[in-house]
């Protein structure tokens, strides 16, 4: 399971799978829900420690299969749900008696007293409903394909915040869009279902990296993990093919969403590469990276980061040279080289001598000036 994530745990230490092609194939496979993100963030942060405890290596192995399991559950759960409900539309078109509107007022009646994952439907509108869930099922419902990439470590920078104000429960509603077919997806929230399962590990003792497992009890019962409300958008047979596509953008019309996040804009096989070489300067210089997307210069912040790199169209202008991210990798390391050359002959005058040598300790001076993009 950890090896369709990007993970590998040996005897000896735990690594990153070095075979993209590998790595490439597992992800079309799944559909990484939140529980199994947690997971994989987790046997990464294990994996730079290099030297790993047997409990340590068990730990991270069940928690990942737990993660798997749940995503497989509702799967089946889902799979029989369309059956009864398939078997329902055959019984209400063989039935004579009741008209057009009466039998899509019986199927809305069907669906509505009770669905296998979310349970009771609480407020139906027609174009979306209102379900009551637990942070537990949130975190096995499959990030929608185009949401923008999960970043563990904003999570866990909300669940510290969330620690200091539990009295103010959880505002905002969790966004899930449902297909034709039943399939569930997370549209908007994925860091709020993110910071709840961690927080839920805090609460519950589960947590095997945290020392403080007698703090269990006094925040348990401030916050109600319990009870997470949702609105489920479905996709009905008249709706557009775009669908959830419209609905992501209607959401975030008044968010910051990065320009190759938003649907239809970037090549998919493009925001891999993006993502993943984006991914590799934030493990490989993590003091030169920063949670907030206004972090100052020397530092980077990776949404920024990977948002830079595509409105640069690099990808683009070096498409016969760039075909992976192990390519861009390697042409955004040579202009840090190239950077740090050209700082330590002529510093600009617009960079301050903190940020220059922060830079020079850690070898990296792409966050000193993004003029490299367009070199």
């Amino acid at each position: 399971m950890l090896d369709s994530l990007g993970i590998q745990i040996s005897t000896q230490e735990t690594q990153t799978l070095d075979d993209d092609q590998s790595k490439n194939d597992a992800q079309d496979k799944i559909d990484m829900t939140v529980g199994e993100a947690v997971a994989s963030a987790v046997a990464k942060e294990a994996a730079r420690s290099h030297k790993i405890m047997e409990k340590q290596k068990e730990d991270v192995w069940k928690r990942a299969e737990a993660a798997t399991m749940d995503r497989i559950n509702h799967d089946i759960m889902m799979q029989e749900r369309r059956v009864k409900l398939a078997k329902w539309e055959k019984e209400l078109e063989a039935d004579k008696k009741l008209d057009e509107e009466g039998s899509s007022d019986k199927f809305k009646s069907a669906e509505k007293h009770h669905h296998a994952i979310l349970g009771p439907t609480l407020i139906d509108l027609g174009y979306k409903r209102i379900h009551i869930v637990s942070a537990k099922t949130l975190a096995a419902i499959p990030i929608w394909e185009k949401q923008r990439v999960y970043r563990h470590d904003r999570a866990k920078i909300m669940a510290n915040d969330k620690l200091k104000s539990l009295e103010l429960g959880l505002p905002g509603v969790i966004a899930l869009h449902e297909g034709t077919d039943g399939s569930l997806a997370i549209l908007d929230g994925q860091h709020r279902v993110g910071m709840m399962a961690i927080l839920h590990e805090k609460f519950t003792g589960n947590n095997n990296h945290d020392d403080n497992h007698e703090d269990s009890d006094k925040y348990k019962y401030k916050l109600d993990l319990e009870q997470v409300m949702v609105e489920v958008f479905p996709q009905l047979p008249s709706s557009s093919e775009n669908h959830a596509n419209h609905i992501f953008t209607e959401i975030n019309k008044a968010e910051s969403v990065k320009l190759m996040d938003m649907p239809g804009i970037a090549k998919t096989s493009d925001r891999r590469i993006i993502n993943e070489a984006a991914q590799h300067f934030q493990e490989s210089y993590p003091d030169m990276f920063k949670p907030s997307q206004r972090c100052r210069s020397p530092h980077l912040n990776v949404d920024n980061f990977r948002d830079a790199i595509f409105a640069a169209g690099i990808l683009q202008r070096h498409g016969a040279t760039i075909k992976s991210h192990k390519g861009l990798v390697k042409w955004i390391e040579e202009k840090n080289r190239e950077m740090g050359k050209r700082f330590e002959k002529d510093p600009p005058p617009n960079v301050t001598a903190n940020a220059l040598m922060k830079a020079r300790k850690f070898d990296f001076y792409l966050g000193l000036d993004l003029a490299w993009l367009y070199l």
